[in-house]
């Protein structure tokens, strides 16, 4: 951790060298008899530089998050429609188990348990009757 705050105020400090720097030189610069050409360059260079970043901005990003998003939604659907399957599937298979437990079904298998599960069923049909 102390390594990084270190790091952070050494650029920190680094920057506004920098730009210190180039204030300093900039003012200590005298403009050339052809001042005015200049400028009508750096106008048409930032002029430029504005229009391109606008075509990039309106046309290039735009479309790259609108492709990444619905790259999300078609993933997120893909995981949806795998996780409702498997659900139906558990449900196919282990529904008669959910509804012999409930006392909704009972076993026709012969065994004790099915005993067991006919003489709930009858317990709760006998409730529910009174």
């Amino acid at each position: 951790m102390f390594i990084i705050i270190t790091l952070f105020y050494l650029s920190l400090a680094t920057i506004i060298a920098m730009v210190s720097w180039k204030l300093v030189t900039i003012r200590g610069v005298n403009l050339s008899p052809l001042e005015g050409v200049e400028k009508e360059l750096h106008g048409k260079l930032h002029e430029t530089i504005h229009r391109g970043w606008y075509v990039l901005k309106a046309q290039v990003l735009v479309r790259v998050s609108k492709l990444v998003l619905s790259g999300f939604y078609t993933g997120a659907h893909a995981v949806l429609h795998f996780t409702e399957l498997v659900g139906q599937k558990l449900k196919a298979r282990h529904g008669k188990w959910f509804d012999m437990v409930k006392g909704k079904g009972v076993n026709s298998k012969k065994g004790s348990a099915s005993f067991f599960l006919k003489d709930v069923a009858e317990y709760k049909k006998s409730i529910q009757g009174k």
